[in-house]
């Protein structure tokens, strides 16, 4: 539920709380593809990078949903959530680039195979 101050805003506590929710929705996901093995496999990069999405979504549901109502395309809730995400953890998260780089190049290895069947 929304809570409106009196010139029909919300408060300032909920506003602290909202940017403290996405902050530890950011923190949690960044600590975690920190972790990510990045000499695994392909298949087995792409599934840790999505269980500390889901994790940490999990874990933070109110800072998704926050994220999620911000102002932007009309997209799925999946692809929204995903830009805004790798927008702030491009901004935040020294240890995201290496893991972006590695999903791309996964990505493009998937493309290539697939393409010479």
């Amino acid at each position: 539920m929304l809570c409106l101050g009196g010139n029909g805003s919300p408060s300032a506590a909920q506003s602290t709380t909202v940017r403290s929710d996405e902050k530890a929705l950011v923190e949690e996901l960044c600590g975690c593809v920190g972790a990510v093995d990045l000499a695994a496999s392909n298949t087995n990069v792409e599934r840790q990078v999505r269980s500390c999405l889901e994790g940490a979504v999990l874990r933070h549901p109110a800072g998704a949903r926050s994220l999620l109502e911000r102002p932007g395309a009309e997209a799925s809730a999946g692809y929204k959530l995903g830009q805004v995400l790798g927008d702030a953890l491009d901004r935040t998260c020294e240890a995201f680039g290496a893991v972006r780089d590695r999903l791309r190049q996964a990505h493009d290895a998937h493309l290539l195979k697939k393409g010479s069947t």
